[in-house]
């Protein structure tokens, strides 16, 4: 079975840690890029998601792996802002459902 990873900030982590979602803590775009290198090479991931305040995009390399590929599949995702948050993981079903067009029960 395909692993889910959530790439973002260290002040976004905590929640999708606590969710029991795995989470790879960046600093800046840089860091982001290399992390979601590393991690579509290991082959053992469905879906990477980006946090997209981290700005820019994946760059060209990353953009012709992923055209090479079915999987993983790379969803940025925005971080809410104040408000009602949800656990990171029905918040990431969310995204993925109107990503797709359907529910996708992530485990």
């Amino acid at each position: 079975m395909e692993r889910l990873a959530v790439i973002t900030d260290p002040g976004t982590a905590t929640g999708f840690r606590m969710a029991g979602i795995e989470t790879h803590e960046v600093a800046d775009i840089h860091e982001m890029r290399s992390k979601v290198l590393e991690l579509m090479k290991s082959d053992s991931y469905g879906m990477i998601a980006v946090n997209e305040d981290l700005g820019g995009d994946l760059g060209d390399d990353i953009n012709r792996l992923i055209k090479g590929r079915a999987l993983p599949v790379i969803l940025p995702f925005p971080v809410p802002k104040g408000g009602v948050v949800e656990s990171g993981e029905a918040y990431l079903s969310k995204l993925v459902k109107q990503a797709i067009g359907f529910y996708v029960k992530l485990k």
